[in-house]
């Protein structure tokens, strides 16, 4: 996945633009270029089929020096001068002046889009002195669709914010001074790309992606969507496609790309705050997509648990009421859940070890230190969204994850959780198994006798003798019977829970899959028994030598003969099959 700033398809805000033609002079209302030849340039149709083969040039531009086309003359006419008269306190501040000369008329330029994207391009704010003129004699604004790029729907000003020179831009608030004065403010602050790959990103992410506070300021001030969402392909988490899921909202943006500054402004300015609580289209919130952001090493642990930290103090001032941290996505998930679904163990950390010393918002600790002598000190830890009384529990999360989650087994390992497990096991988990290896112990006994006395001559199924022998082996055969049935239905469920993908079905659901293989077998036995076949020998002796093979599964419940069953799977989903595979090619090829 692309982090900020790393994406090939940006252009960098410090390298100056290239033209398709020779760069004018600056304030020459004249100046006509010479006729060039048109780029050939890429439909986007042409572009979509490239999207998703990693970081190619073919892949769609965010910004490109270039245009389609080619640059129409540019005219002069006569027309009768008009005074613009600005107020004091209208607009941004530091607009430059739009002036002109009343004494005498003028030839005004006549502007295409082309014509606009270059001067911003290259910062040219005289190139764009006429412009207004131009706009309220033609009664035109920047919104219509001839000052937009067709394919991406790039505007003068999101073209204008691509395209910085040492962190500013002069034409971007000259922009938004002649979109004031033609009415169309608002609607330039907030038009968004609509193509496929970049769909819905404002001049405000171009802002803060750019870490620009000056132009953030700027933006919100004239009326930026703080709640604007950036919902294209790019900013999209899909696996193999080059992009940066940040939560698709300016908040999320800034605290994914540890601003603080901006995140405060965001959340507290006068204009138009930022809600603390909204979510993306998959329902993650800014919490969310810190944790989405996180990489476990060390930089990037530090500057998320500081980010993650600051917003929720931040959220508990400005709204005491919300539980910002209990707020789930789409899937159910808190943030904490999150961080032990996909491996963050160094946020997870961080949140369940949380200890916050300010009275206002002690509340907001999951630790909580008792008392501290030298090294030792007792603490009291929040258990609400750990233990597996709750749904979607980190205990439950981890506990069903696959083995390509990261650090499954280290996370069990950060208290409380390790100590958690401990108390349970030794207050009533171990009674539990132990009951339960003592039922299995003795349905097995039961099966293996029920098979060993079946009646032997004849096609099933059999009459009943009505002696005390026949009444034993039939009750047997009912308990093995309902066995077989317990252990399938309870791997649908287990199935049905963890849906497990096939790479991992062997893997992580090894003792899973014997049992229900096993419960398949027995079923089997009972339809061939009432069908009169009898094969239904065979299919029960399968069932009965995987029932005494799955004994090893109980094996685990005691420290010296749990390691030892480990090592035996291990070896059988490796070294074995391995070499039954290489055993099978010779048996076939030398058998023909």
């Amino acid at each position: 996945m692309k982090k900020w700033g790393s994406s090939e398809s940006r252009e960098s805000q410090d390298l100056p633009q290239e033209d398709s033609c020779p760069d004018p002079l600056d304030g020459d209302p004249n100046y006509r270029p010479a006729p060039t030849k048109p780029h050939s340039f890429p439909t986007a149709k042409s572009r979509s089929r490239l999207f998703g083969r990693g970081d190619s040039e073919d892949t769609s531009l965010m910004d490109c020096s270039y245009e389609e086309g080619q640059l129409a003359s540019c005219p002069a006419i006569t027309i009768s001068p008009v005074v613009i008269i600005q107020r004091p306190g209208d607009g941004p501040t530091c607009v430059r002046q739009l002036s002109q000369d009343s004494a005498a008329p003028e030839n005004l330029k006549l502007y295409d889009r082309r014509r606009i994207f270059e001067a911003v391009a290259q910062n040219n704010c005289e190139e764009l002195e006429s412009l207004l003129l131009f706009l309220q004699k033609s009664k035109k604004h920047l919104m219509d669709s001839e000052f937009k790029d067709p394919e991406t729907g790039k505007t003068c000003l999101l073209k204008a914010m691509l395209n910085l020179h040492n962190g500013q831009n002069d034409t971007i608030p000259l922009l938004l001074e002649i979109a004031r004065q033609t009415d169309s403010l608002k609607e330039l602050v907030n038009a968004s790309y609509t193509d496929s790959y970049y769909k819905g990103q404002t001049a405000l992410h171009i802002a803060i992606e750019r870490r620009n506070m000056a132009l953030v300021t700027l933006l919100v001030e004239n009326g930026a969507d703080v709640q604007a969402a950036a919902n294209g392909d790019f900013f999209k988490k899909t696996k193999g496609r080059p992009g940066f899921y940040f939560g698709e909202l300016p908040l999320s943006l800034a605290a994914c790309t540890n601003q603080l500054g901006i995140v405060k402004f965001l959340l507290q300015n006068s204009w138009q705050p930022a809600d603390i609580s909204a979510r993306d289209s998959v329902g993650n919130t800014v919490l969310h997509a810190l944790v989405e952001v996180a990489d476990n090493t060390a930089d990037n642990t530090k500057f998320v648990t500081s980010m993650y930290n600051e917003i929720l103090i931040l959220g508990a001032k400005i709204h005491p009421t919300l539980k910002l941290e209990e707020l789930t996505n789409k899937k159910g998930l808190t943030p904490l859940a999150l961080a032990a679904r996909s491996g963050k163990i160094g946020v997870l950390a961080y949140i369940l070890q949380r200890e916050i010393q300010e009275p206002e918002c002690r509340h907001l600790s999951r630790k909580f230190t008792e008392w501290a002598y030298g090294p030792v000190h007792s603490s009291l830890y929040d258990l609400s969204c750990i233990d597996t009384c709750e749904k979607n529990s980190v205990l439950e999360v981890i506990a069903y994850s696959s083995s390509e989650t990261p650090n499954r087994h280290d996370m069990l390992l950060v208290e409380p959780l390790n100590r958690l497990l401990q108390d349970k096991w030794d207050r009533f988990v171990k009674r539990i198994f132990y009951f339960n290896f003592f039922v299995y112990c003795l349905y097995m006994i039961i099966f293996t006798t029920v098979a060993y006395y079946r009646p032997a001559g004849g096609r099933p199924p059999f009459k009943l003798k009505h002696t005390v022998g026949d009444y034993f082996r039939v009750t047997g055969e009912i308990i093995s019977v309902a066995g077989g049935i317990y252990f399938f239905s309870r791997g649908i469920q287990y199935f049905l829970q963890r849906r497990p993908s096939l790479k991992t079905l062997f893997v992580d659901s090894y003792s899973e899959m014997l049992f229900f293989m096993q419960s398949l077998f027995m079923l089997a036995t009972v339809v061939l028994y009432f069908c009169r076949c009898k094969e239904y020998v065979a299919s029960m002796v399968f069932s009965l030598a995987m029932g005494w093979t799955n004994m090893l599964y109980y094996t685990r419940g005691f420290q010296q003969m749990g390691i030892y069953a480990v090592m035996i799977e291990k070896m059988i989903l490796r070294d074995l099959c391995r070499f039954m595979f290489v055993y099978l090619v010779f048996l076939f090829g030398f058998s023909t």
